[in-house]
């Protein structure tokens, strides 16, 4: 069944219209007809089937019943990302979201090219949010993660170390790896993971950031790209805690 994400939906609306680009979606591409069916969620966990009753240029449509949502991930696994090329940043939002990320920040780093003009312009970021939105919609996901303003890496890290744990994958870091550090970390309940632009972290920036109390882990003696790093440690954090099972 097709389902759309729709931030107004509340448990008391019964009858909608939708003027918006869902109608667009169910009137020109899927072509549904009047009595068809589809999923309507508001991402902070609210999911419903809804009937089609009206098809003009909008879709009115009726309440027909709750669906148990699919539990989220049992740590909420926060994101901070070395800017990279769009296209590959892209990929690490699409499937990231899909495997149950909590949410995203872009940081510039050392290696970032452009340095602070690598900051992506509300055009962009307005994109990055809907391939969220849509890759949510696809996997069953009730829940939208947030896309974070971009950040500079220390002061986002001065933030999220008074409150989380945070791992930071550094390719040049020995004998500590991810599976040792989710090891010791027991009954959490947010985890906040750094993986540097291409090129990685400098030396410095590791020796900084192990300084505020990050933790340095490796994936092993291969070199990721950003982005394939990013679904490896995902994947990771999803299948120790349990996640993958019924």
């Amino acid at each position: 069944m097709h389902r759309f994400y729709y931030s107004s939906l509340d448990e008391n609306q019964n009858i909608i219209e939708l003027t918006d680009e869902i109608s667009f979606q169910i009137i020109n591409v899927l072509r549904l007809r009047i009595n068809e069916q589809f999923i309507l969620f508001n991402g902070s966990g609210y999911e419903a089937v809804f009937i089609i009753l009206k098809k003009t240029k909008s879709i009115t449509c009726k309440f027909h019943s709750i669906i148990s949502p699919i539990d989220e991930p049992s740590v909420k696994v926060r994101f901070i990302i070395g800017l990279c090329k769009p296209e590959r940043f892209e990929l690490i939002l699409q499937k990231c979201t899909e495997l149950g990320a909590f949410d995203f920040t872009p940081v510039i780093t050392e290696r970032v090219q452009g340095g602070e003009n690598a900051y992506p312009s509300d055009k962009r970021l307005l994109r990055w949010r809907k391939i969220i939105k849509e890759s949510a919609e696809q996997s069953g996901r009730t829940f939208i993660p947030k896309l974070n303003k971009p950040e500079i890496l220390v002061e986002i890290i001065q933030q999220k170390i008074k409150n989380d744990k945070v791992l930071c994958l550094w390719e040049d870091f020995e004998g500590y790896t991810i599976n040792q550090a989710l090891d010791e970390l027991t009954n959490i309940k947010s985890l906040s993971v750094i993986i540097g632009p291409p090129g990685g972290f400098s030396k410095q920036e590791a020796e900084n950031l192990k300084k505020l109390g990050v933790k340095l882990v490796s994936l092993g003696k291969r070199i990721l790209r950003t982005e394939t790093a990013a679904i490896a440690v995902m994947t990771s954090i999803i299948y120790h805690y349990g996640d993958f099972r019924d």
